[in-house]
C-alpha cells in the first residue's frame, strides 16, 4: 500500500526511535537502537536488490547514518548523565533518611528514660532539652572537635577535673594521649595498663563506665569507653569528679553521651577522609606540604585555647633509596594512629606532626624513627 523506504523520507522516523531508546536506556540503549537502524538500512538495501558495498560510497546514505550516530551518542550521554545524577540524589536521600531514623530512635530512647525516671529528672540538671543541646554540640564534622566538645561537656555538666581522652592500641595494654585537660602528672603522655588491673578489665568486658573501688590504687577515678567501628577505640580518663554526679541516672546520661560521641567521631572521620583524601599524596596517607601546614595551624589553635601541646619533627630523606609508600610502611610501625606525616617534594623532607606531644619528647621520637630506618636499611 505504501513504500517502506523510510530512510528516504525527508523527516526520518528512525530518529525518533533512536531518541526514544537513548533517552530511556542511556548509552547502551542508544548504541543498540543505532545498530538496529543500521541493520534496517542494510536489510532494506538487500531486499531492494541494491549492492550493499556501493552503500559505503553513497554520500546521502552515509550522511543519514552519521547523523543517526551523532543523535544516538548525544541523547545517550545526556540520559546517562541524568541517570547518574538521579542515583546520586537517591543515595543521598537514603543517607539522610537513615540519619533521621537514628535521630528519632535516640529521641525516643530519651523520652523513655524521661518517663521512667521522671522524679530524678526533675532534680537533675540534665533535662531532655539540655541532653539534646549536648548531642547537637557533639555533632561536628571534625573528630578532634568532637573530642574537645566531649571533654568540655564533662567539665561543665559533671564537674569533672583532670581528664583526657586516650587512644587504645591493638594490644589493649597501652593508652596513648589524644587530648588532655589537666595536670600532666596525673595524665601522662602514655598510660600502661596492668593486665591485673580490675578497673580496666571491667570496662573492656562490660563496655561501660568503670569507677575505682576502695581496694584499687594508682588508677583513675573513672574511665569510660568510646566505641566506634564495633569496638572500644578510645577511653575517657577522669581523675576527679563531683560524687553527686555518680548517681544511677547521671551514669546513664554519661553512657548515652559517650555512645553518641562514638557515633559522631566515626561519622566525622568518614567526612574528614572524604574531604581530605585529595590532600594526600597518591597511594599513601602522607599529606602534601601546604595541607600539612594547615593541620599544624589547627594544633596551634588547640594549644592557645586549650593548652594542648604538640610538636613537629623533620627528617631529610633525599638519600633514602625507598619510595614514599615503602617509607610510610616502615614509619607507621613506630607511630601512633593520630600522628600525621607531610612531605616536601622540593627538599625531599618528611615532616611529622605529633598532637599532644610536648617539644621535649620530639627528639626522642626522631631518634626512634631514625633507628627504625637504620634497622630496615633505609638510611645509614
Amino acid at each position: 500500500m505504501f513504500s517502506l523506504s523510510i530512510s528516504k523520507w525527508i523527516i526520518d522516523p528512525l530518529i525518533f526511535y533512536i531518541l526514544l531508546f537513548s533517552l530511556r536506556y542511556g548509552l547502551l540503549g542508544s548504541f543498540v537502537s543505532f545498530l538496529f537502524t543500521l541493520g534496517y538500512h542494510l536489510l532494506f538495501l538487500a531486499v531492494e536488490g541494491s549492492d550493499i558495498l556501493l552503500f559505503l560510497y553513497d554520500q546521502q546514505e552515509l550522511m543519514w547514518i552519521v547523523f543517526h550516530f551523532l543523535v544516538a551518542v548525544t541523547a545517550g550521554m545526556f540520559s546517562t548523565s541524568f541517570q547518574e545524577r538521579y542515583l546520586s540524589l537517591r543515595l543521598r536521600q537514603e543517607e539522610v533518611t537513615e540519619e533521621n531514623t537514628r535521630l528519632l530512635e535516640t529521641l525516643e530512647a530519651l523520652r523513655l528514660a524521661q518517663d521512667t525516671m521522671q522524679k530524678k529528672l526533675l532534680d537533675s540538671n540534665h533535662t531532655l532539652t539540655k541532653i539534646y543541646q549536648i548531642g547537637t554540640d557533639l555533632d561536628q564534622s571534625v573528630a578532634d572537635i568532637v573530642r574537645d566538645k566531649l571533654v568540655s561537656t564533662f567539665e561543665q555538666s559533671f564537674k569533672a577535673k583532670h581528664l583526657a581522652i586516650y587512644h587504645v592500641d591493638a594490644s589493649r595494654l597501652t593508652l596513648r594521649l589524644h587530648v588532655r585537660f589537666g595536670d600532666k602528672e596525673k595524665l601522662p603522655q602514655t598510660l600502661f595498663i596492668d593486665p591485673e588491673s580490675n578497673i580496666y578489665q571491667r570496662m573492656f568486658k562490660q563496655k561501660a563506665i568503670a569507677i575505682r573501688t576502695v581496694d584499687e590504687f594508682d588508677v583513675p577515678l573513672l574511665i569510660a569507653p568510646i566505641q566506634y567501628d564495633g569496638k572500644i577505640q578510645e577511653v575517657l580518663v577522669v581523675q576527679e569528679i563531683d560524687f553527686n554526679r555518680l548517681t544511677t541516672y547521671e551514669m546513664n546520661v554519661m553512657q548515652l553521651i559517650l555512645d553518641w560521641t562514638g557515633s559522631r567521631i566515626e561519622k566525622a572521620m568518614l567526612m574528614e577522609w572524604n574531604e581530605t583524601r585529595h590532600e594526600l599524596i597518591e597511594g599513601t596517607h602522607i599529606y602534601q606540604l601546604h595541607h600539612f601546614n594547615e593541620k599544624i595551624q589547627y594544633q596551634e589553635y588547640r594549644l592557645q585555647h586549650y593548652g594542648q601541646p604538640y610538636s613537629t619533627v623533620q627528617m631529610p630523606v633525599a638519600d633514602v633509596p625507598l619510595s614514599l609508600i615503602e617509607m610510610e610502611l616502615i614509619l607507621r610501625q613506630s607511630m601512633r594512629e593520630i600522628d600525621l606525616i607531610g612531605f616536601d617534594e622540593e627538599t625531599r623532607t618528611l615532616h611529622f606532626l605529633l598532637p599532644g606531644t610536648p617539644e621535649e619528647y620530639a627528639q626522642r621520637f626522631k631518634e626512634r624513627i631514625r633507628d627504625v630506618f637504620l634497622r630496615k636499611g633505609g638510611i645509614s
